[in-house]
């Protein structure tokens, strides 16, 4: 992890204790202030796995479609998308074994940033729905792998060899260890 990261880490590692980490994806902050830079209103952005993430996207980009298969959490983000007044998310709640199926159905080339960050199940990894989700980003546009340190996730590098990687290291809020998130950008 880089020396800034480290910095950065007794603070996060404070508002995490006190309860008060911002509402933002659960990623590396260094890729999370990247997206900000690019995203624009115009986006569609295609989540697997819903969460603080979802709003923060939605406040940004036009139109979100996000799956989460875990109902009380769907439930809790639906919830603060109406507190905050957001209605262009369409929040799927669906079995974790239904993504990959879900994903292929899907337009192919229709979203300019799709984010694979959802709890695994013992049958279904971020790997089995990463092979129909990287068909569905747009030419240029980006795939967000988060822990893409994880050994299980080495697949994924050889799926999206020909795609551009850009990698952020750095501590998440309320993690205490340093994690990677990965972007590819898919080749124009």
């Amino acid at each position: 992890m880089t020396v800034s990261g480290w910095l950065r880490y007794p603070a996060a590692w404070w508002r995490a204790r006190r309860g008060e980490t911002p509402e933002r994806p659960w990623t590396v902050p260094a890729a999370i202030g990247w997206l900000r830079r690019r995203i624009r209103s115009d986006w569609s952005i295609l989540e697997l796995g819903a969460g603080r993430s979802t709003p923060w996207f939605a406040q940004r980009a036009g139109r979100v479609i996000s799956f989460e298969d875990n109902e009380f959490w769907a439930e809790q983000v639906r919830g603060r998308l109406n507190e905050v007044g957001l209605e262009n998310v369409e929040l799927r709640q669906l079995p974790i074994e239904g993504f990959a199926a879900a994903v292929e159905a899907l337009p192919d080339a229709s979203f300019d940033l799709v984010v694979v960050d959802f709890l695994e199940a013992p049958s279904v990894t971020r790997i089995d729905v990463l092979k129909p989700a990287m068909k569905k980003v747009k030419a240029g546009g980006l795939l967000l792998l988060d822990d893409s340190d994880r050994p299980g996730y080495a697949e994924a590098f050889e799926l999206l060899s020909d795609w551009r990687f850009r990698k952020f290291v750095g501590v998440k809020d309320g993690w205490p260890e340093a994690c990677e998130t990965g972007i590819f950008r898919r080749p124009k």
